[in-house]
């Protein structure tokens, strides 16, 4: 499973590399579709597949991927799944995040330093870590719940 889709437009692959890595960094798995699909993969798919499998989804949102009509199918699959979507925008207000995106809170890059930059990535990852492990300690709960109740039958 992967923690993270980064939904991008392929004009801001570099800051999506860029993410991908520091997230790796902050022990986060991200799936990137340049970066984390094979030759001959059939990407459509595999990319439908690996937002399914995401809990989260990070949207870097630039002018360029809120005009994307394969941004724009990611989003709509990520709305009605209901991840958790975090609009990242630097060269836009996130008040022109488009649609149902808008009513997301954005992290707003614009005009930050690298340092700051780097900071709120952490604290992201932060979140997300601190998100997977509270899923692992209901799941583990749960286990423990089954294997108490199949011991008394």
């Amino acid at each position: 499973m992967t923690d993270v889709f980064i939904s991008h437009s392929s004009a801001d692959l570099q800051f999506a590399q860029f993410l991908q890595r520091h997230l790796y960094g902050e022990s986060v798995s991200a799936f990137l579709a340049p970066v984390s699909l094979s030759p001959g993969e059939h990407w459509p798919q595999e990319i439908l597949n690996a937002l399914s499998r995401s809990d989260w989804v990070l949207f870097l949102a630039s002018r360029a991927a809120c005009t994307s009509p394969w941004v724009q199918q990611e989003l709509g699959a990520a709305l009605i799944a209901k991840k958790k979507l975090v609009p990242i925008v630097w060269d836009m207000p996130p008040s022109e995040l488009p649609g149902w995106v808008g009513h997301y809170q954005a992290l707003n890059l614009a005009g930050a330093s690298t340092a700051e930059i780097h900071a709120q990535i952490t604290a992201i990852a932060g979140r997300i870590k601190s998100d997977k492990a509270k899923g692992l300690l209901i799941a583990g709960l749960l286990i423990a719940g089954l294997f108490a109740f199949g011991s008394k039958g």
